[in-house]
């Protein structure tokens, strides 16, 4: 278990299985799981509860994992830095294959079971997880996190990579108050 989930035996709800899924989600179960090479993931049989919220949130979701400007090695750095920060579990095993196969190494992943304030060989990924670590602490970022921000990307994108830490911490607070199935 990570961070400081509290450990639940079961779940609180039940997920919608995927091949017990009707109308739209019949479609969106198989879509959203090719992203992960692996059977549909626990957070989108919760979420898919009530099938309205869980069409707004997967919307949101599906534009954040396949935005062309965001590069996947960043986008899943970030999410597991959520999953990491917030005690996640099944967000964290949702994107270790993601993040390896985006180009970040599995040693390096592996090193923030025992050491969090990893060296990271590349600038980008540094203040990547800076500014996920500064949202979880704070849910701002100082001047200095910006400026270092703002040396690497462009607005759109520092604004792509906030509201993506924000969405994933909204999964993971899910995930962690109703039990993962």
């Amino acid at each position: 278990m990570t961070g400081g989930q509290v450990a639940l035996m079961e779940s609180r709800i039940s997920p919608v299985p995927a091949d017990a899924a009707r109308g739209p989600l019949a479609t969106v179960f198989p879509s959203v799981t090719d992203h992960h090479c692996a059977p549909s993931l626990a957070d989108q049989q919760l979420v898919a509860n009530p099938s309205i919220l869980y069409r707004r949130w997967l919307a949101l979701r599906s534009e954040l994992l396949t935005s062309e400007a965001l590069p996947a090695d960043l986008r899943e750095l970030a999410i597991l830095r959520v999953a990491h920060n917030t005690g996640c579990d099944q967000e964290w095993r949702g994107h270790w294959r993601a993040a390896i196969a985006a180009g970040v190494p599995e040693a390096m992943i592996a090193s923030w079971k025992t050491s969090p304030a990893a060296v990271w060989p590349d600038a980008r990924w540094a203040v990547v997880v800076a500014l996920a670590d500064a949202l979880h602490r704070r849910g701002a970022v100082d001047d200095a996190i910006w400026d270092q921000l703002r040396h690497h990307f462009d607005v759109p994108l520092i604004l792509e990579l906030v509201v993506l830490v924000g969405h994933y911490t909204i999964s993971a607070y899910v995930l962690n108050a109703v039990g993962e199935p």
